[in-house]
């Protein structure tokens, strides 16, 4: 797959010939967005284009909102869902207050045109231009200009969105999350040395630290698997300020990464969360924390073993 980073002044030297691209913001690449992606792969073949996806970087609404940026999947994620899902070309567009401010036959001369894009794939209630002011009815005007619409997808007669997710994270519902998602979501970085209080009490563990754009989910243990260095571990993961002996003022993210005891520090590892287990609690004694860390570490085995730990490549133990 290539990748064009690509900006309102950008000429585009493109040599890949017309395309047929989706455009989104695609944060996450959840469900609902895997719908327009195999969509895109169909008319790109019935058209004999190259596939593409148009995505955005920063995030629109850090930019009109002037907030940090709280994705489901950096530029980097992105690129890789993409690229798995069978897309020939990414398209990075910098998303810019100028950018905003274009009308909507603006945008698309200044973009969709320049990109040489032929046959553009949206979802139904897809806006773009000054405002949101352009829609599906806008583009089905523009002659040239072919176009696919895709409905809403639903799970349990709701659209699923990257706003439903981030709800659904925000709460611990990791579950809900992943279904929608169609993939365990991940927190993905390097791993960094910690105060190493854990291995005091028998549970060493890494410490991820990750992308500051990324949305952390809500505090607690979690049920999870370290991907390390292409290999798959049960870990119970554990988000927050670890009260009962280390506490700290910034938020961690720390994996106990079962049956696993080898330096891993300095380098890139995926904590994937699979199911929330309870809240970080300040207990009154060390005895009481390492107790409740054992039927933790125990629940995290418990449900590998009841849901075929093969099915998720875990490493033999």
């Amino acid at each position: 797959m290539k990748t064009i980073y690509f900006d309102i002044n950008s000429q585009l030297a493109n040599d890949f010939g017309p395309l047929t691209a989706a455009i989104g913001f695609f944060d996450g690449l959840h469900q609902g967005h895997k719908q327009l992606v195999e969509k895109t792969k169909e008319e790109a073949k019935n058209n004999g284009h190259k596939s593409a996806i148009i995505t955005f970087s920063p995030s629109p609404a850090s930019i009109l909102a002037n907030k940090p940026e709280d994705l489901l999947s950096t530029v980097s994620e992105r690129k890789s869902l993409i690229k798995q899902a069978g897309i020939d070309v990414m398209i990075v567009l910098k998303f810019t207050k100028q950018l905003s401010q274009l009308k909507p036959l603006e945008f698309y001369k200044e973009i969709i045109k320049k990109l040489n894009v032929k046959h553009l794939v949206a979802g139904e209630d897809f806006k773009f231009g000054f405002r949101g002011s352009g829609n599906v009815e806008t583009l089905k005007e523009i002659k040239g200009l072919g176009l696919s619409v895709v409905s809403d997808y639903k799970l349990e007669a709701k659209r699923v969105s990257s706003t439903r997710i981030k709800e659904a994270l925000k709460n611990g519902d990791v579950l809900s999350a992943n279904k929608m998602l169609g993939y365990e979501y991940e927190l993905n970085g390097f791993v960094k040395h910690g105060r190493k209080k854990g291995r005091t009490i028998g549970f060493p563990t890494l410490n991820l630290q990750v992308d500051d754009s990324k949305l952390i989910p809500r505090d607690g243990v979690y049920i999870g698997i370290s991907e390390i260095m292409g290999k798959n571990y049960i870990s119970t993961i554990n988000i927050g300020h670890n009260p009962t002996i280390n506490t700290v003022k910034a938020k961690s993210i720390e994996s106990f990464v079962h049956f696993y005891n080898k330096d891993t520090y300095g380098q890139r590892v995926k904590f994937k969360l699979i199911k929330f287990i309870r809240n970080e609690n300040k207990f009154a004694s060390v005895k009481e924390l390492i107790e409740q860390m054992n039927k933790d570490i125990e629940d995290s085995n418990n449900y590998f073993d009841e849901t075929k730990r093969e099915l998720h490549n875990i490493e033999p133990i």
